[in-house]
């Protein structure tokens, strides 16, 4: 058989294979990680599990692992019309969020203010990949300037990563909703713009897919800061690079939800946190009284009375109806 190096040159095989690059490191990643953590003791409970298994916390080395496999082995394939350039600076962004949850989960900074403070200047790079241009949020609509512009793209990006940490909590709610608002937004670029800046959805996207396999109920392994932060550095990235703000807004309104109920009952009514109910046989999760409007989870597990499975299933599902409303009308 005749084999045609020059097939390569095609941009949707090149799409293809810096995907699969990410994929394949990252499952080949999570065993070794999966190791380590247990032979380290990076371990935490399962809370929601009424025997509370011990569970590997630091799995987002493992996507980090694959997005480096993926950037590095994309030089293999590279062309002149790809811009590995801004994807590098694209990824430097994601990979120093990751990095900063990775010293998070190692010794838990307690300061929100600091945290709030680093992400901001961790996001400063990606400012120069987006070039002045009009910024619609509802009825306002503006040319930002450069200074502007050093404002809005770090506090956008900040904000998504926080939300899908805040949202996450249930095995795998937060790799499963950034799965499918990535897929969401991919499709949107796609049908706008065409495949050329998809490049920056596939490292992510094929890390996150296998990752997922492997964090769904049962989880095998945790995603941790450093895994959340990448996801939602990534999400928040990808959106802003692609004027996509406003369908952004639309698709985590349910992240939106549980900050805006996270704040009423921990920031305003000070409420004490009690971040986990306690675990009965029959799978059921029966939030605290005080926490049953923290979240949207909460919410959803006071009224209908759900297992975790299900919980996160529905969660997955609400984010999927925002993902199909925003692809459509936005």
């Amino acid at each position: 058989m005749y084999f045609d190096p020059l097939i390569f040159n095609n941009e949707n095989y090149r799409l293809v294979l810096i995907f699969l690059y990410s994929l394949v490191a990252t499952y080949v990643a999570i065993p070794y990680v999966i190791k380590k953590c247990k032979q380290h003791g990076y371990m935490v409970k399962d809370m929601h599990k009424y025997k509370r298994p011990l569970i590997p916390v630091l799995g987002g080395v493992a996507i980090l692992i694959g997005l480096l496999v993926s950037l590095a082995l994309s030089q293999l394939i590279a062309a002149a019309d790809m811009p590995l350039g801004n994807l590098f600076i694209f990824y430097f962004v994601v990979i120093v969020y990751g990095m900063y949850g990775m010293i998070d989960d190692i010794f838990h900074f307690k300061k929100r203010y600091s945290k709030i403070a680093t992400l901001l200047v961790l996001s400063l790079p990606l400012v120069s990949l987006v070039d002045p241009k009009s910024i619609s949020f509802g009825f306002l609509n503006f040319i930002p300037t450069n200074i502007l512009l050093i404002v809005l793209i770090p506090i956008y990006v900040m904000v998504v990563a926080n939300l899908i940490n805040l949202h996450a909590g249930f095995n795998g709610l937060g790799p499963g909703t950034t799965l499918v608002m990535l897929v969401a937004a991919g499709i949107k670029v796609y049908l706008t713009h065409g495949p050329t800046n998809l490049i920056f959805l596939m490292p992510i996207f094929g890390s996150i897919l296998i990752f997922f396999l492997y964090n769904k109920y049962p989880a095998k392994i945790f995603d941790g800061n450093i895994g959340a932060f990448i996801m939602g550095s990534a999400l928040g990235a990808f959106l802003i690079l692609n004027n996509l703000e406003i369908f952004g807004v639309i698709i985590l309104i349910p992240h939106i939800i549980t900050f805006v109920l996270d704040t009423w009952v921990l920031g305003i009514r000070r409420f004490k946190d009690i971040e986990f109910p306690k675990p009965r046989k029959d799978g059921l999760i029966i939030p605290d009284k005080s926490m049953r409007y923290k979240s949207l989870k909460n919410i959803l597990c006071t009224w209908f009375k759900l297992t975790e499975k299900q919980a996160a299933w529905i969660l997955i599902g609400t984010t999927t109806i925002f993902c199909f409303v925003a692809v459509m009308w936005v």
